[in-house]
């Protein structure tokens, strides 16, 4: 997941008046007769809103909707999701804050967490304390390996891993990773050479690119070294346009591979070949996808819309809010067959044994407990990425997923 309002690209304007129309008085009134009014259950998340160059406030807000409308729907069992959301600023000592508000609120699990700034000691407080973590976005090799956390998305690091397929499928074997120039990035080329160099590939470059930087084009220079041939775009959604704007003005040649969620709609279209010559991979489909192919979009759709904030517009969507919409799903659930005794035990207990939870086709049928190795992440239970192309209008998903396990 990319660090600001990210949307992989929307379709038409006349596709909104559709979903709108399915979301008629008629259904709102339903909705309303339907609401939960039962003793909430407390549900927490962790994520960076009010924090400059980290901003997650889409992502945010898309949790927001996902409750409501989760909560319009009669909750669990007519009892509502009570969200204790706490904005960790993307500072490291907030974000160890906002796990300790986890615990002192009770909330009996956390829902797509995103804590980028200071993530082993926030992920040792939930631990600690038993906080199921459902749908975190995986940022470091502790989310991989902690026994309370169950995601049915790859995340990040794991993103990083579907563009090396993408870029090897295409012939590209003389590969450069752009990063941001930050301590822990410089760390991704450890993390990923093992899975280049057993595609048959290399990292030839290792390209730090500066918060700070003014002059884009050296980037493009030294990324075009050592005969690369393809790019692993692992940068903030600034640089990225930075990058891109610069690759029109060299008329560089090198293939890039970026994550999903990484331009909106506007950016792409204003991109050039740069946009319709990249490739992208995901963990969730775009939502400008076909809702044919994909049926589930048009309930996220739907819940987003209800929200009535602009940038939950389809033509604003982030493509990263299916991710707390579907932990939202994932939750309730799982947390409709516990009963009346639902607590940070019993929804641990609940995910380890769930099975072929459905998912809206958007992710395969998903059974949490399934973990498994995958490579030096030791706890992954759903390794499936889509492919996108951006058409010049919308990001296109294609709908045959693949499998980073698969040689």
């Amino acid at each position: 997941m990319h660090l600001k309002k990210l949307a992989p690209a929307i379709a038409t304007l006349a596709s909104v008046s559709l979903i709108v129309a399915g979301c008629s008085n008629d259904s709102n009134a339903e909705s309303a007769g339907n609401a939960a009014t039962g003793t909430p259950i407390k549900v927490g998340q962790i994520v960076p809103i009010e924090a400059p160059g980290l901003a997650a406030t889409s992502y945010a807000a898309g949790t927001v909707a996902s409750v409501d409308a989760f909560n319009a729907r009669g909750g669990v069992n007519g009892r509502p999701l009570e969200l204790v959301q706490c904005d960790s600023m993307g500072d490291p000592n907030k974000e160890v804050d906002c796990a300790n508000k986890m615990v002192s609120e009770g909330v009996v699990a956390t829902l797509a967490d995103f804590a980028p700034a200071n993530n082993d000691a926030t992920s040792q407080v939930l631990l600690t304390a038993g906080i199921p973590r459902i749908g975190l976005n995986p940022l470091n090799i502790a989310d991989f390996t902690a026994t309370n956390v169950f995601t049915p998305f790859s995340g990040s690091l794991l993103n990083l891993y579907g563009m090396i397929d993408m870029l090897v499928a295409q012939g590209k074997t003389k590969l450069t990773l752009m990063r941001p120039d930050v301590p822990v990035a410089a760390m991704l080329t450890q993390l990923l050479g093992p899975a280049v160099q057993a595609k048959g590939a290399q990292i030839v470059n290792d390209v730090a690119v500066g918060a700070s930087a003014t002059d884009y084009t050296q980037f493009i220079a030294a990324a075009e070294r050592n005969d690369a041939q393809g790019v692993i775009m692992a940068l903030v959604p600034a640089q990225s346009t930075q990058i891109a704007q610069s690759f029109e003005q060299i008329g560089s040649k090198l293939a890039f591979t970026l994550g999903s969620t990484t331009f909106s709609q506007a950016d792409l279209q204003d991109l050039g070949t740069f946009a319709t010559s990249s490739t992208y991979t995901g963990p969730v489909p775009a939502p400008s996808s076909s809702t044919d192919t994909f049926p589930g979009i048009k309930e996220f759709l739907a819940d987003m819309d209800k929200s009535g904030k602009k940038d939950l517009e389809r033509e604003n969507l982030v493509g990263d809010e299916m991710f707390p919409w579907l932990a939202v799903r994932a939750f309730g659930e799982v947390a409709k067959g516990l009963g009346a005794g639902i607590n940070t035990s019993t929804v641990m207990q609940g995910f380890e044994n769930a099975k072929d939870l459905d998912m809206a086709g958007l992710v395969p049928a998903w059974t949490p407990g399934a973990v498994e190795p995958f490579g030096i992440f030791q706890r992954v239970s759903n390794t499936m990425m889509y492919r996108m192309k951006f058409d010049g209008d919308v990001v296109v998903t294609d709908p045959t997923q693949y499998d980073l396990r698969t040689p």
